[in-house]
């Protein structure tokens, strides 16, 4: 049966394929050549009425060049779906114009297909990852439409997942998938090939249909030894989750989850795949230990000396149970606390959509005003009325120590911290070397930079968790906690005001860059330019409107009555709603300060690194190469060879490493070590940030995108955007849509305090779809995202 398989055209593989495929129906057609059509098209449109009647038809191309081994033409010609065959003219018409989008050939061919009806699933699966050659079959499908076309038109709604080619049938949960890969795996033996790209419809009663099959014509350039090298990365990286997930000395909680999302959210920051010095910085500056003295400090769980952030092969991920652990009350006994932990793990599991706002959704970090009904709708019989209220009352006493005002109040000392920082930085630089100025930055910016940014970034997520709740029990409306946000001075206003000034030359631009030219898109990332670096800052500059100035928020007598009865109802003694408000706005615009405090030491770090690497022979991009701690061991440890040949060559290795890592797909959610098998991309439910509307022109930035791009009034796509990113408030934009941040994030701040209409964190399927558009509807009223038409 699978003897003397041949691939030719479209037309003719289908052909070849319609008696031998037992997992797919081959859907009734035909196929003429060009040459046949202007030779007798009367004839050719009256074979095809009576081969197919009164049904709906395909009309697609099915030219030479396409399909071919060296060559797929993938989209390049014309298909034309649901003609109607009774309809003459239409048919005709049709046909002429799949035959005018081809090359011209004589030979070349026009396929007609019956159209499968009551389609629930459609898409593509390649046997093979097209771009590395990695052993996965990679499944992109749309079961939401209906249309057969969604995924390979790019108009429809995606999703996509990667399964292992050596994944247990076992792993495989869904019997629609299953079905998939029984069609593609007897594919490949029908064809003798492994490499296919198959497009394939699914209809309600769980019947696969086939509607194409081609070979991938880049298979020819893919490295040899990619499915060796996956396969064994993948049985290293399970190891490693198993044994990750394993019960820990000090740490609450059975297991654990990875995820790279929660908490600190290196996706956002860093990225998902980071260079390592990017990535050895952020676990120097907050995820080693940073991250846990700062709530330690507030009364929450020491963990130790567990760190917040793994890696697998260049992946960064959270450890979801170590930071869950740290939102416990220090005073919680450890009983509760364990409970308490693999409660909140089993519901990230059981809703990963929330996977980026775990502090809202998973994990009661302070009491709010909704405690006492959302902890028991959440999680019923967790708890013994007695222990339930052992852990409010650690809750509250956290909650109260954080908003009471006085000398002991870590969001005080926090901002003193980080001005004595600030002052430091101000000052001429001390006479020494390069690198060690580097590692003195760095070491000063732990303890005065991103130490008080943790302490000042859980106060306002605190603050922000107060306001929510006080919306939902309808103590203050959406609306007004917007307006009261926009209410906040933050640093952001005064970087529009003075990019404005500087680019009508009232404020002189070597002021305006001695404030703000350490920033750079890409806090951590050394090939970043910084502000001061680049000569397209205030280039074509168009004279913008004004930092826009917000009424100053004051509550009313009634939202003041109301937050005063929540804050009795509560328990917290001694705050009223003025003291509420004062901490919320003190703490949020803390925040934005403490933020642009620690990056300038970080940036002006990174520049003496870049000067030490030029003194060696080694450009920004070598650099991004090296981990931190082996550019740092050259101060006390002799580099026994030339030092440009000793670090190119660990730059060398570590980029090959890192080429080869972005062939192994990994979930951004890992349950456990199985999870590595089958590789689902994100899919987020998007932050939609203020009350606004916003419909535009989509245009797509990168850290060094110049920023005399024109983006007025248009909707800006940014994967990770961070402060360096500042400078696109200065132009104008309609709207902003990131794939990676929370409703806390940066951006999200700045949006609200600007009124901007924004969707932050949209996940990765959906920030492909709409960046990808042209024109795009934002509305945050109704939490509607979605692709347009131009007008």
């Amino acid at each position: 049966m699978n003897s003397g398989f041949t691939f030719g055209t479209k037309a003719e593989t289908l052909r070849n394929l319609a008696d031998r495929v037992q997992s797919g129906a081959i859907g009734e057609s035909t196929h003429f050549s060009c040459d046949q059509w202007h030779a007798g098209s009367e004839q050719v449109l009256a074979a095809i009425q009576v081969k197919f009647g009164n049904r709906p038809i395909a009309v697609r191309s099915s030219a030479l060049s396409e399909d071919a081994a060296t060559a797929s033409m993938a989209g390049a010609f014309l298909s034309i779906l649901d003609v109607t065959t009774s309809d003459q003219d239409a048919l005709d018409t049709a046909i002429r114009q799949v035959v005018q989008s081809m090359t011209g050939n004589p030979k070349d061919q026009v396929l007609i297909q019956a159209m499968a009806h009551d389609i629930v699933v459609s898409g593509v699966i390649m046997t093979y990852d097209m771009v590395h050659g990695a052993p996965y079959f990679c499944i992109d499908y749309d079961d939401e439409t209906g249309r057969t076309d969604a995924v390979t038109s790019g108009n429809g709604i995606h999703k996509s997942l990667y399964v292992h080619r050596e994944c247990p049938e076992s792993l495989i949960r869904s019997d629609r998938i299953a079905a998939i890969l029984r069609l593609a795996r007897e594919l490949e033996q029908i064809c003798h090939c492994a490499a296919l790209d198959i497009e394939f419809g699914l209809d309600s009663q769980g019947k696969m249909h086939l509607f194409q099959v081609r070979r991938i014509a880049l298979a020819r350039n893919w490295h040899p030894v990619t499915e060796r090298r996956v396969h064994r990365q993948l049985s290293q990286a399970e190891r490693f989750i198993e044994q990750t997930s394993q019960p820990r000395p000090g740490i609450l909680g059975a297991r654990t989850i990875l995820a790279v999302m929660p908490d600190w959210n290196p996706a956002e920051i860093i990225g998902t795949t980071p260079r390592p010095l990017a990535a050895s910085l952020y676990r120097d500056l907050i995820t080693e230990r940073v991250w846990n003295l700062a709530r330690a400090r507030m009364g929450y769980r020491d963990t130790g000396s567990a760190e917040l952030m793994v890696t697998i092969n260049h992946h960064p991920y959270i450890d979801v149970r170590n930071s869950f652990n740290s939102f416990l009350p220090a005073a919680l006994q450890g009983g509760i606390g364990s409970r308490l932990v693999d409660a909140w793990l089993q519901r990230l599991e059981d809703h990963p959509e929330f996977h980026d706002k775990v502090e809202f959704e998973i994990v009661p970090t302070c009491l709010d005003f909704c405690f006492d009904t959302t902890f028991p709708d959440r999680y019923p019989g967790l708890l013994a009325p007695d222990e339930l209220g052992k852990y409010r009352q650690s809750l509250l006493s956290l909650t109260l120590d954080s908003l009471r005002p006085g000398p002991d109040n870590t969001l005080d000392q926090a901002l003193q911290d980080a001005g004595c920082l600030d002052e430091e930085l101000s000052r001429a630089r001390p006479p020494g070397l390069d690198l060690d100025w580097a590692a003195q930055l760095l070491d000063r910016c732990k303890d005065a930079g991103t130490l008080p940014f943790a302490i000042a970034a859980r106060h306002a997520f605190i603050a922000e968790a107060l306001l929510r709740s006080a919306v939902w029990r309808k103590a203050l409306t959406q609306d007004r906690l917007a307006q009261f946000k926009r209410g906040i001075h933050t640093v952001t206003r005064d970087l529009l005001t003075d990019y404005q000034a500087a680019g009508a030359d009232t404020l002189a631009r070597t002021d305006f860059f001695r404030r703000y030219g350490h920033l750079r898109p890409g806090t951590y990332e050394i090939t970043s330019l910084r502000y001061d670096e680049r000569d397209d800052l205030f280039t074509d500059m168009e004279p913008g409107a004004p930092a826009p100035i917000a009424d100053a928020f004051t509550p009313t007598e009634q939202e003041t009555q109301d937050i005063d009865a929540l804050l009795s109802e509560a328990g917290f003694a001694k705050i009223d709603a003025r003291m509420l408000f004062e901490h919320a706005a003190k703490a949020i615009a803390a925040r934005e300060q403490v933020k642009f405090i620690f990056t300038r030491c970080l940036s002006d770090a990174l520049s003496a690194i870049i000067r030490w690497g030029a003194s060696h022979g080694l450009s920004r991009d070598d650099l991004s190469f090296l981990d931190w701690n082996t550019i740092r061991a050259s101060l006390h440890q002799a580099i026994m060879d030339d030092m440009d040949r000793h670090y190119l060559d660990l730059a060398d290795r570590a980029r090959r490493s890192l080429d080869a890592a972005h062939a192994l797909r990994l979930s951004h959610i890992l349950f456990s070590g199985r999870d590595i098998h089958v590789a689902t991309l994100n899919r987020s439910v998007p932050n939609f940030i203020g009350l606004g509307h916003a419909t535009g022109t989509v245009v797509r930035l990168s850290a060094n995108t110049p920023s005399t791009i024109q983006i007025q009034n248009r909707i800006v796509c940014i994967e990770n955007a961070d402060p360096g990113f500042d400078w696109i408030f200065t132009k104008s934009p309609g709207a902003l849509i990131t794939q990676y941040g929370g409703a806390n994030s940066h951006m999200a701040v700045r949006c609200a305090e600007l009124g901007l209409p924004a969707a932050i964190g949209v996940g990765e399927q959906i920030y492909r779809r709409i960046s990808n558009a042209h024109h795009v509807e934002l509305n945050c009223v109704e939490k509607i995202l979605r692709p347009i038409e131009a007008a």
